[in-house]
């Protein structure tokens, strides 16, 4: 009987460990607190939108790139990360270096000139576990003349796994 039960434990919670997860899908959850209030200058573009992962050995990627812009003036970023949405809100889930911004975004001592995109190709995402949700890639700025603003986006991960073909 102790058998039994210690086996049925183990099944459970091997079980339970490679469940797909789902954190749920924002509706009109307020903003995070960082980004409330602040004017939305700096355009931010997530592509694909909906991102498939697939699996490479024993590991899943969501592979995207992130890309943003700013059309009325330059801005030097002060802040950029990103948040997940889980619990009905946004929760902080990473603020980046500055200097991971000039490396990853190709900007130079993280300012943004006016009209020019700036892209990082390989935002992706990789997990031992295959599961879906949501992000918000933000980012804070300032303008010359002191204005804080910021940009953010959302990007769908699913876990609707992608079939690799050679």
């Amino acid at each position: 009987m102790k058998l039994k039960t210690i086996l049925l434990l183990v099944v459970g919670s091997i079980m339970t460990s490679t469940a797909q997860v789902n954190y749920g899908t924002p509706t009109n959850e307020p903003l995070p607190a960082k980004i409330q209030g602040l004017e939305r200058m700096i355009e931010v573009i997530n592509f694909p939108k909906e991102n498939d992962p697939i699996k490479i050995k024993d590991t899943y990627y969501w592979k995207h790139l992130t890309s943003i812009l700013c059309k009325e003036g330059p801005i030097k970023i002060i802040e950029y990360g990103a948040f997940l949405f889980y619990n009905g809100q946004w929760n902080l889930r990473k603020s980046y270096p500055l200097k991971e911004l000039d490396k990853n975004f190709g900007t130079s001592k993280q300012q943004m000139l006016q009209g020019q995109p700036y892209t990082w190709a390989n935002n992706w995402r990789k997990d031992e576990r295959l599961f879906g949700g949501w992000a918000m890639w933000y980012f804070i700025g300032e303008m010359s003349n002191g204005q804080k603003v910021c940009g953010y986006e959302t990007i769908h991960t699913t876990s609707n796994l992608l079939t690799l073909k050679n």
